[in-house]
């Protein structure tokens, strides 16, 4: 059998579902009534005067009842009367603290059945009226038939009408043709009853059918009768059993829960087992008036039975008669003679009562869940925050500029809290949806991004939370979702842009506690996270930094704010940088602000030089540093503020200044001159930072020929900012996200030594802003370059002073003058080409390629392909017209 579809009670209260239950039964009554004694007469929503009036309603239900009958009747018409019979069977089921079957078909057919009905009465000729004053089908059902009519003429409109009242019948009952007969008979069996006792009287009355006084002590026609008997009542049997499954389905046991338990159906069907020997053939003949026993009510299957218990009860009962024992004595004043004698209505013995079971009913057991706690709301960390003024003091020689020269940010937007719990509702819906059941527990706004703190139900995944980003997308219409884990907390971050979001400046940065009253020199402001928390971090201790980042990200505005943060904590003395800008337009507004070490180096060849240079300047200065018996440049610019002449050769020696070198473009560099760039890089991330020469390596392209292995495994700082792919947000951070930030300066923050990425809003520098803190610096000095900075090694040069033609190693091997003659004039440099013209061996003629690589004249090996040659065709005639 089919289970019944269960729904819920509408509490887990078993007594507060019994209150519920009493309540809506009232209101069913209550309901009923008012419809019952509806008078067009009294006051109503349509009436004239009924709000102002004072005239009584003759409503039972008074007012109320007069304007809801009113409505519901106009609108329904007759079918109205159907509504308080589905509260009636509401409430009985609320009052019993069980679940009511619903199937859709079911509801189906009883909202077609409100339609169509008032529908079809309309079609009847004449107006049925209510009360004489109101259709009795309602306004509802004269629009469906006028519609109909309309459509399909009167005949027709009959035809459907009447079909789709059918319909819904069907669609509410569990009526089926195919068990339509077994219905019939087992419902309407006191027809056939009659029409049995009618046939045998008739007969008896034609002396077909022989009389009680003469039965044979043999009982033959008796025994072929109960034989015949016996075989109907098996099948009748099988039948039984099939109509009682699909009795407590039907329309009547589903409005109406009591109705198959009523009284007269609680017969015992006990046709298997033994019963005693009637003790004489008066006990196995009809009597009248004879009190039965007390018999056990039955389920309801065995109720829909009882139609059968008769014929079932012949065809098991012994029948041992002898015509002798024939008693015919009165029973209580009247003769057995008075009833006519029928084998189907010979009841059993004496029936024995059957012994009571317990019946295991199965109980619904929900599943406990957490209950949904209120929702708090968490403080912004930029509240309170107090703004450390800075102003313009004096540091040996050279003033500090004020950060009044910067823009002073609006106000914190309002944070509509009504909003947000939406959207939390929204969130915890669209989870469900999927299997991912849980709780948002707390709401954390921040200036750009929303957090969602998630409690996700025992036994899900966290795999299975992160999954649904893009899902979330879609419910919330955001552009991107990140999902993570709070740290310290049994709760996932869901992270959601804010419909406004706020400008973070740079000001806001700068004069935060923490930045305005650090004594490091290479204070460099990050931004705020997504919680409003300013983030600083020191260079020193970094101490080299990576960043990615597509075209449009914020990358060279993050960049823009570290130079602009070290331009407001450092002078010139104490701080130099060499600004390398291949794109030519990002760092060119700091030309001439006397913190540059080098002119903005713009060619990748001056660049890969200066990187060289750095390196022999680190060398320089670790010799410097092991020569006075320190350890780092802080220790050792601390010899010459304590006055100390434990100072060793040069007498003229003066503290050492810190060195940022800051490449804005790192692909350019690693295309034209990768050996020479990734090996600088490597040396100077290994040992740089006890002399104070510091990286920040910034490319839009992270892959993994620009960004090595050597180069990710010295660079320990990293910041990504909204990249095309995952692949290449594992490739600069190690994880996915990157790929979902939201650009214009949102980025991913890993700070050195943990592996915990941070969320972190880089603050926003206008083009003004820089122009005005450049200028506060040109006023006060020019830019002091060191000379040869960019000029090749000295090993590199010849004496006519040409670059990159000769060396020592070169002049060990005479042929690379040919060489390098050959490879221009044939437009290609490859080993076989030189092996052919020159006729040398394979291994000296890659030796003579790798010199020509060194000295930048031909590119890097790239598979099968020949070397591409890096300088113009007459580039080897110039150097001939120098040297005569």
């Amino acid at each position: 059998m089919k289970p019944l579809r269960l729904v819920s009670a509408p509490t887990r209260s078993r007594r507060l579902n019994e209150i519920l239950g009493m309540i809506v039964l009232v209101a069913a009554g209550l309901f009923l009534l008012a419809l019952a004694s509806y008078t067009p007469t009294d006051p109503s929503f349509n009436s004239v005067g009924g709000y102002i009036t004072g005239r009584p309603a003759h409503n039972w239900i008074g007012l109320f009842g007069a304007w809801t009958s009113d409505a519901i009747l106009q609108t329904l018409g007759i079918a109205a009367f159907l509504l308080p019979v589905l509260l009636v069977r509401l409430g009985v089921c609320w009052l019993k603290s069980r679940p009511a079957g619903s199937a859709i078909a079911r509801w189906l057919g009883l909202g077609m059945w409100v339609v169509f009905a008032p529908a079809a009465v309309a079609l009847l000729p004449g107006h049925l009226l209510w009360r004489n004053s109101l259709p009795i089908e309602g306004l509802g059902g004269r629009m469906v038939s006028d519609f109909t009519i309309q459509l399909l003429n009167l005949p027709g409109a009959c035809i459907v009408l009447a079909l789709a009242v059918l319909l819904s019948l069907y669609l509410a009952t569990t009526f089926s043709f195919s068990t339509a007969r077994e219905w019939m008979t087992m419902h309407f069996a006191f027809a056939a009853s009659i029409r049995e006792r009618w046939n045998q009287r008739q007969a008896r009355r034609r002396g077909e059918m022989p009389d009680v006084d003469l039965v044979d002590a043999t009982g033959e026609v008796y025994g072929a009768k109960r034989e015949k008997l016996a075989a109907e009542a098996r099948k009748e049997r099988e039948r039984a059993e099939k109509a009682a499954t699909r009795s407590s389905n039907t329309l009547l046991s589903t409005l109406f829960g009591w109705w198959p338990r009523r009284k007269d159906a609680t017969i015992s069907i006990t046709p298997s087992q033994p019963e005693a020997a009637p003790t004489s053939v008066w006990e196995a003949m009809p009597r009248m008036n004879v009190d039965a026993p007390p018999v056990t009510p039955l389920s309801t299957a065995t109720a829909a039975a009882a139609p059968y218990a008769e014929a079932l009860a012949a065809a098991a009962a012994p029948l041992p008669l002898q015509p002798d024992e024939l008693d015919l004595a009165p029973v209580q004043g009247r003769f057995v003679e008075e009833e006519p004698f029928s084998f189907l209505s010979q009841p059993v013995a004496r029936p024995v009562q059957e012994p009571k079971r317990a019946v295991l009913k199965p109980q619904l057991v929900e599943a406990v869940t957490a209950e949904a706690g209120p929702i708090s709301f968490g403080r912004r960390a930029d509240t309170d925050v107090k703004a450390v003024a800075i102003t313009a003091k004096s540091v040996r020689g050279y003033k500090l500029p004020s950060s009044s020269l910067l823009y002073r940010s609006e106000e914190q937007a309002i944070v509509r809290e009504d909003a947000l719990r939406e959207e939390a509702r929204v969130l915890v819906e669209k989870c469900g949806e999927f299997g991912v059941d849980g709780q948002v527990t707390q709401i954390n706004p921040g200036p750009v991004v929303t957090t969602f703190e998630f409690r996700p139900d025992a036994g899900v995944k966290y795999s299975r939370v992160t999954g649904l980003a893009d899902d979330l997308c879609l419910a919330m219409a955001a552009e991107s979702i990140l999902i993570e884990r709070m740290a310290g907390k049994s709760t996932v971050g869901i992270q959601v842009p804010n419909s406004d979001r706020e400008t973070i400046w740079l000001r806001d940065v700068v004069e935060c506690e923490s930045f305005a009253q650090s004594k490091s020199k290479l204070a460099i402001a990050l931004g705020k996270d997504i919680n409003g928390r300013i983030v600083t971090a020191d260079l020193a201790s970094m101490p080299h930094v990576l960043i990615a980042g597509s075209t449009g990200s914020g990358k060279s505005v993050a960049i823009n704010a570290m130079i602009m943060s070290v331009l407001f904590k450092s002078t010139p003395e104490q701080v130099r940088m060499i600004l390398v800008d291949p794109k030519r337009v990002e760092l060119g507004m700091y030309e001439g602000i006397p913190h540059l070490f080098t002119p903005i180096i713009t060619e990748a060849k001056l660049a890969a030089n200066a990187l060289r240079n750095a390196v022999r300047e680190m060398e320089r200065r670790l010799k410097l540093l092991a020569a006075n018996h320190v350890r780092n440049i802080d220790q050792f610019n601390k010899l010459f503020d304590n006055g100390s002449e434990y100072l060793f050769e040069d007498v003229n020696q003066e503290p050492l200044p810190y060195i940022i070198i800051i490449i804005d473009e790192l692909a350019d560099l690693m295309m034209l001159d990768r050996s020479n760039v990734e090996e600088s890089i490597t040396r100077l991330a290994q040992m740089a930072r006890a002399v104070g020469i510091h990286l920040i390596l910034a490319t839009q392209r992270p892959s993994v020929d620009v960004i090595t292995g050597l180069i990710k495994a010295n660079v320990p700082t990293r910041m990504s900012f909204r990249l095309a792919t995952k692949v290449d947000s594992r490739t600069i951070i190690d994880s996915n996200g990157a790929e979902s930030l939201l650009g214009r300066g949102d980025m991913l923050y890993l700070p050195p030594g943990t592996s915990r990425l941070q969320r972190v809003h880089a603050p926003f520098v206008t083009e003004k802003e820089i122009s005005a803190v450049t200028a506060f610096w040109r006023a006060q000095g020019e830019a002091e370059y060191v000379e040869g900075f960019l000029e090749g090694p000295k090993d590199e040069k010849d004496g006519s002073g040409v670059e990159g033609s000769h060396s020592d190693e070169n002049e060990n091997d005479p042929m690379f003058d040919d060489a390098v003659r050959l490879v221009f004039e044939f437009g290609k440099a490859s080993t076989s080409l030189l092996q052919r013209r020159l006729r040398i061996g394979y291994g000296r003629a890659a030796h003579l390629i790798d010199l020509m690589e060194r000295d930048g004249l031909v590119g890097p090996a790239d598979g099968s392909k020949p070397r591409e040659i890096l300088k113009s065709p007459s580039f080897y005639s110039e150097i001939d017209a120098a040297l005569r």
